[in-house]
């Protein structure tokens, strides 16, 4: 069935692609290598939010606004809603709005690889948080491997080496292609390194939000009385994790990210070494979204060369744990 399904989303973000294309004739055609260099005040960006459902985003969505305003530039926004045939068309509007470039947060890189090279061919497209290798300008996000495996061996240690743990994983859904496995396998890896055997005996989708991961914990847990470690690929899930180890009263279980560092998460971190929530690894919105448009913002003024950029830019990689959670948490930030 959903082999079935994935046919079926297939055809219709072709087929919506196909007419969006028709719709906005020749816009950004053969600019792909570079548009024609344009002052700050007359750039228009386009970016296109794969959700907006977890603070991870909405730190995003806010330092576009804020490059906006500060550099001058326009912004056209629009979030898909966890959607890939409307981030899809909303891409394509962008298009016909007159972006001069698109930074997008891909929901689903390989439904959305044949349409999104097809806009990287029209108009500069880069990437940030997640995105399609070898389609667009640039992709600029964290290293997904790397992040989980400093948060993995931080979680070793606080278990203790010669040790075999049943592990619950949240994961993004069936459209994290990309991401989500890599910080999977990092953090798994990490345990490892760490003298840790992990026995992966459950996995269901949070869908990177808070309010999903409760009730995927709950039936994990109910089937799985043997679990010793939640992980969420991102904090707002292993936030929903601890959310629901607290309300049954478990304090054996414990609680670790693969990734982001939210400050809800960090705080409960900070409670000490031998806290609940164990460790996370930096991924940064701020980093990550500060740099990709000023990217942007320099294709298309001209100052910088699309042909020149790495193919992958990552942001910085640390583990964050008891013992260095001061130096990330701030808990007046955004996220």
């Amino acid at each position: 069935m959903r082999k079935v399904k994935s046919r079926l989303l297939a055809a219709a973000v072709a087929g919506a692609t196909t007419f969006a294309v028709a719709a906005c004739g020749t816009v950004g055609s053969g600019s792909g290598s570079g548009p024609q260099p344009k002052p700050a005040n007359e750039v228009t960006i386009g970016f296109a939010a794969r959700q907006m459902d977890a603070p991870f985003y909405v730190a995003m969505q806010a330092v576009a606004e804020q490059k906006a305003k500060e550099k001058g530039f326009k912004l056209l926004f629009q979030n898909a809603n966890g959607d890939p045939v409307t981030q899809i068309n909303q891409v394509q509007t962008m298009l016909s709005q007159g972006a001069d470039v698109i930074v997008v947060d891909a929901k689903s890189p390989e439904t959305e690889r044949a349409q999104l090279t097809q806009v990287a061919s029209q108009v500069p497209l880069l990437f940030v948080d997640t995105g399609i290798p070898g389609v667009g300008v640039t992709s600029i996000q964290s290293d997904n491997h790397e992040i989980g495996r400093l948060s993995g061996q931080l979680t070793a240690k606080r278990l203790g080496g010669g040790k075999t743990v049943q592990v619950g994983v949240l994961n993004g859904g069936p459209n994290d292609e990309i991401v989500g496995p890599a910080r999977q396998n990092g953090f798994l890896d990490g345990l490892k390194e760490g003298g840790v055997t992990p026995q992966v005996v459950a996995s269901a989708s949070g869908n990177y939000t808070q309010e999903e991961a409760v009730p995927a914990t709950e039936s994990m847990l109910a089937a799985n009385p043997g679990i010793g470690v939640m992980l969420g690929l991102n904090d707002s899930m292993a936030l929903g994790a601890l959310q629901v180890l607290r309300n049954q009263g478990n304090t054996n279980v414990l609680v670790a990210a693969s990734a982001d560092g939210q400050k809800e998460a960090l705080a409960e971190i900070a409670k000490g070494c031998d806290s609940q929530y164990v460790s996370t690894g930096l991924n940064s919105p701020d980093l990550a979204a500060h740099a990709a448009f000023d990217t942007a913002l320099g294709i298309a003024t001209g100052e910088k060369d699309p042909k020149t950029l790495p193919k992958d830019t990552n942001t910085r990689a640390a583990g964050i744990g008891c013992e260095n959670v001061k130096e990330f948490y701030n808990p007046e930030s955004i996220f």
